[in-house]
């Protein structure tokens, strides 16, 4: 409404004739600037069914905007909401722009676009704040004569320690940035040598990350770095054939990897 944006969910039964959606949400906050969503996923918050989903305010050159941190907006969160009375809520706050979503029980990891630089992952826990855009490892983006080229600031611009501030700190932060998106868990029946793995795929870096988290999905273990070379904006695991899917860019391709 008069180049306000607001954020909308529809819903259809899968068939093999038509889909016909039906709107189950629709935000009462409105932005002019762009807005995304990064991800949805089903999830039982307090035994009542719904959707997390994952919303973005990043906003790459005005970083004093502080909706991500505005408890009375969705803007820069991951909200919850019921399936039964479609209330919704906000589930964790202090988010920039999440690509990825992976939810497994009360496990919840998301992946982050970080600024200039410090793309993140994120364990997310119901009523954390994730710092943006106060803390990140990232820097803010500064033109330099009027060019599209981008250079660092002479100074950190933000802080550059997420819990000594009240913040949630990352499990791990790219840097430099890998454009980071889908995060997936990579079943054991891949590969005997794949155990326990998720896979991160990424635009920027044209790669796919095998990684693997300690028990408690506190930090990485390791990460492991697979080339493909095209952009990568969404991964799925196909079962049956154990394959991976990649949704590659620009192209409209579909890229397969097996092992």
């Amino acid at each position: 409404i008069n180049g306000c944006k607001t954020i909308n969910i529809t819903s259809a039964k899968i068939n093999n004739k038509e889909l016909r959606f039906k709107k189950i949400f629709n935000s009462d906050e409105c932005q002019k600037n762009d807005i995304q969503v990064g991800r949805l996923t089903y999830y039982e918050h307090l035994n009542q069914p719904g959707l997390l989903v994952a919303t973005n305010f990043f906003l790459r050159d005005q970083p004093k905007e502080y909706l991500s941190q505005d408890d009375n907006s969705i803007f820069g969160k991951i909200i919850f909401i019921n399936l039964k009375n479609f209330e919704k809520i906000n589930f964790s706050k202090g988010h920039r722009a999440p690509q990825g979503l992976y939810v497994e029980k009360n496990l919840i990891l998301s992946t982050e676009h970080g600024p200039k630089g410090g793309d993140e992952i994120n364990k997310i826990i119901f009523g954390e704040n994730y710092g943006w855009p106060i803390a990140s490892y990232g820097d803010y983006y500064m033109e330099e004569n009027n060019t599209s080229s981008s250079v660092y600031s002479k100074k950190p611009y933000y802080f550059k320690n997420h819990k000594s501030h009240g913040f949630k700190e990352p499990i791990y932060s790219f840097i430099p940035a890998i454009g980071i998106s889908e995060i997936i868990k990579l079943p054991n029946n891949f590969s005997n040598h794949f155990i326990d793995n998720f896979i991160v795929a990424s635009l920027n870096a044209k790669s796919l990350f095998r990684i693997k988290f300690d028990d408690e999905y506190e930090k990485i273990l390791f990460s492991e770095k697979i080339f493909v070379g095209k952009r990568i904006r969404d991964i799925k695991y196909h079962n049956q054939t154990k394959t991976i899917l990649l949704g590659l860019e620009y192209n409209g391709e579909i890229g397969v990897l097996t092992k």
